[in-house]
């Protein structure tokens, strides 16, 4: 066995015997030496290198955040520069932070020579009497183990060379130990009392450099006074607005509460001497004919439409036929409320009647597309189903001149009898809630949830029910709780 290899294998012994004492220790099982005067002057020392880390990393803050200053004081200059190059109050400022600039250069260079790197030395030898301090342990714990071999063996009454032996290793590293022991008790005390010397200097530095820093600064501002020393400092608290202020701006106003919004009644044909009100139809680009045009028959894919053209139109070869021409009398007068049509009635044709059954028109909202050369996809379903006349032997009579024929099949049908808007049982819908009042807003209004509305000053709401001092309101869609003391009912 080699050298190299003997002493590995004597390395790992030696390092399972340390750990194997180190846990009899941790649990009682072995005795350990405790040197007070070590561990109380260890803490002394240790707790100064603490707080002179703690200075050197403020210091080292210190130098950075006078740094950014000096960064942002030449972005305000650019800024200003920017503003007016001409301004001789601005030019001088850009100079003095470009004056200032360089001294902090000069003094962080100073300071990283004469403050820092001194300290830095200083402080190293705190962890080199940490390092000596862990092989003061290793030796404590060496001489430690031995003692507990020597005592364990002599128990057991093992033969006078094998004591001797153990005995010579303890005794061996209890010297080792004691001397490294003194020569850390004196190097933690000197180092302790040495604190003064190694910082005064530097912390001197460090004053002279800041006050340099400073005066030069002043010196420097001071030349950019003159520059604004004819300026009122306190003329910018007592400065008027020059814009339009908010209570006349035009912004101000709330154009959704004109009339032209909010009444739309004042502009149709109810009143008399106003300007009626424009039809729908005169928006779409249909031309309107003048006389009724003939009907030209579709393709042999569509329903064959009656003829506008002829007096009589005769359904299955029966002498019997439906005339169309315009009656001598009025439609009869229908009771019932006039349903709405989808479209505006610009293009009926007018009525055509029969010797007894009366021919009429589809609902409005088809007579605007009754223009087979316009809209030939809609020729099908917008030109009116005629009643077949039905023979005499069917047994179903005539309709009478008061009732309209059914004229088309569209679920859409707005001419349904009466009968057709109640609910199954005869029962009528129930009736219509009555017109809301409205309100206008007084002030601003921020909801702070979604069951409340907000609204601007000169809104027009729409309220509905009053809940206290709340009401339930509705605007530009969006409905919600409003306070009552922010608007006024009109």
């Amino acid at each position: 066995m080699s050298n190299k290899e003997k002493t590995s294998w004597s390395s790992i012994k030696t390092g399972f015997a340390r750990t194997k004492h180190k846990v009899l220790a941790s649990f009682g099982a072995a005795e350990t030496t405790v040197d007070s005067k070590i561990i109380a002057e260890k803490d002394k020392l240790f707790t100064l290198f603490k707080l002179m880390k703690r200075l050197n990393k403020n210091v080292d803050k210190y130098e950075a955040t006078l740094k950014e200053i000096n960064i942002v004081q030449n972005e305000i200059a650019h800024d200003l520069l920017a503003l007016n190059d001409q301004d001789p109050a601005i030019k001088t400022y850009q100079e003095t932070q470009m004056a200032l600039e360089q001294e902090r250069i000069r003094i962080e260079e100073i300071l990283e020579n004469y403050y820092h790197d001194p300290l830095r030395v200083y402080l190293s030898q705190f962890r080199d009497i940490r390092s000596r301090l862990e092989e003061l342990d290793v030796r404590r714990l060496d001489m430690d183990r031995y003692y507990r071999d020597y005592n364990i063996k002599a128990n057991k009454g093992k033969d006078a060379s094998s004591l001797q032996k153990t005995e010579n290793k303890h005794q061996r590293t209890k010297e080792a130990y004691q001397e490294l022991s003194d020569e850390i008790m004196k190097d933690m005390y000197a180092l302790f009392d040495d604190r003064k010397a190694a910082f005064d200097p530097a912390f001197a530095c460090f004053i002279n450099k800041n006050n340099e820093y400073f005066a030069r600064s002043a010196a420097e501002y001071q030349k950019a006074l003159p520059s604004v020393e004819h300026i009122n400092e306190y003329d910018a608290v007592t400065h008027p607005n020059v814009i339009t202020p908010v209570e006349v701006s035009a912004m101000s106003t709330n154009v959704r509460a004109s009339s032209v919004f909010t009444s739309p009644k004042e502009f149709s044909g109810g009143s008399g001497g106003s300007t009626p009100q424009r039809s729908r139809a005169s928006t779409i680009a249909t031309p309107t004919p003048s006389q009724p045009q003939p009907y030209q028959p579709p393709t042999s894919s569509y329903e064959s439409p009656p003829s506008y053209g002829g007096n009589t139109y005769n359904q299955g070869g029966g002498s019997s036929g439906v005339n169309l021409s315009k009656p001598h009398t009025s439609p009869p007068v229908s009771h019932q409320p006039p349903q709405p049509s989808l479209y505006p009635n610009t293009h009926q044709s007018p009525p055509q009647q029969h010797n007894e059954v009366p021919y009429y028109s589809p609902p409005e909202q088809h007579n605007t597309y009754q223009q087979p050369q316009t809209y030939p996809s809609l020729q099908k379903t917008t030109s009116p189903n005629l009643v077949k006349t039905p023979s005499p032997n069917s047994g179903r009579p005539l309709p009478t001149a008061g009732a309209p024929a059914n004229t088309t099949t569209s679920p859409f049908n707005n001419n349904k009898p009466r009968a057709s808007t109640m609910v199954p049982g005869g029962r009528p819908l129930p009736t219509p809630v009555a017109p809301s009042r409205r309100a206008e807003a007084l002030y601003d209004f921020e909801g702070q949830d979604s069951t409340e509305l907000s609204f601007r000053r000169g809104d027009i709401i729409t309220l509905f029910k009053e809940n206290g001092d709340w009401c339930n309101a509705e605007l530009n869609g969006k409905k919600g709780l409003i306070p009552l003391n922010h608007v006024r009912i009109l």
